[in-house]
């Protein structure tokens, strides 16, 4: 899979291809959908598929009061682009400058000059150019007038609602793991190096792995059994996500992720690691000392572990 830097760095337009624009945030079930129709478009004619985003999300260069945190790093995203069997990413910087070109010259030079797109895969709610005034009306008639297809996925429902990025935060700000995982058909997870950390953990006898995640948005705060990724294999842990609130008198420390490894001791620093959550158990609470935080721990590690010999995982 190539990654361009914007539709301009391409060395020379492509002759032919199939596209979809949009900020694929999560790359969820209602992405996939549209992921999947251009590549099969692509196969049918024989030419290259092309995804193409932006970055930073739009909402956070126009209306940066409106926090928009991405729920992935892009790494990932691109990871699911290249498994799906993308061939092309062109990811658009989002300036405040790009956010007023019109929807006309933005199809005119970015996309139909660099791409010639034989196909247009786009989502119902698709909305783009200055003033979002490239809207799925204008882009009918525009493929019309260029002799484009144009495919329209329809919003895709689960359990009776729309899939969005928004819902699937939601989920994750209320510790609904299970229902956020559903959304995005797979678990969702946070990726970043172990950091040294306070050893605290090794004081009480549960060394823990700092983990730095290199994303901007936080699940909700607290205790989670979790599985720890490390090179390819899948370790059973509990992490948590929060600010040591015992060791932190204004519970205002730095959010960080702790998670411990069961039944293994190596030292991990340096090393990437993915943490994927898989069940919220309780909320982060402030203890009145050592003593108290230390039984809790005792009864956090044997309500994950009786939830990994229920829920076993390879």
């Amino acid at each position: 899979m190539q990654v361009y830097q914007g539709a301009k760095q391409l060395s020379a337009p492509l002759a032919a291809s199939v596209v979809t624009i949009g900020n694929f945030d999560g790359v969820h079930l209602g992405h996939q959908q549209l992921i999947e129709n251009v590549v099969r478009e692509a196969q049918y004619f024989g030419v290259p598929s092309v995804v193409y985003t932006f970055h930073p999300h739009p909402v956070k260069v126009l209306h940066p009061e409106r926090a928009t945190y991405r729920l992935f790093d892009l790494k990932d995203q691109q990871e699911q682009f290249e498994k799906r069997g993308i061939e092309n990413v062109i990811i658009e910087e989002f300036t405040r400058d790009f956010a007023k070109v019109t929807p006309q010259e933005f199809l005119d030079s970015y996309v139909l000059k660099q791409l010639n797109p034989k196909t247009l895969v786009v989502g119902h709610d698709f909305n783009f150019g200055a003033d979002r005034a490239g809207n799925i009306p204008f882009l009918e008639k525009y493929c019309a007038e260029k002799g484009i297809r144009l495919i329209i996925i329809p919003p895709f429902q689960y359990e009776g609602a729309v899939v969005s990025s928004t819902r699937i935060r939601e989920h994750l700000k209320n510790g609904e793991v299970q229902k956020a995982n559903d959304l995005l058909a797979r678990t969702y997870y946070l990726r970043g190096h172990v950091e040294k950390g306070f050893q605290r953990g090794r004081t009480i006898g549960v060394p823990t792995a700092n983990v730095h995640p290199d994303v901007e948005f936080i699940p909700r705060q607290g205790v989670y059994c979790t599985l720890t990724k490390i090179g390819a294999h899948m370790h059973p842990s509990i992490t948590n996500i929060g600010v040591n609130p015992t060791f932190h008198e204004s519970g205002k420390g730095p959010v960080k992720i702790e998670t411990h490894l069961f039944d293994f001791d190596a030292q991990l620093y340096g090393i990437e690691v993915e943490v994927y959550l898989l069940k919220f158990l309780r909320d982060e609470k402030k203890f009145s000392g050592i003593e108290e935080l230390k039984n809790q721990i005792q009864n956090d590690m044997a309500e994950a572990r009786k939830y990994f010999d229920e829920h076993p995982h390879s």
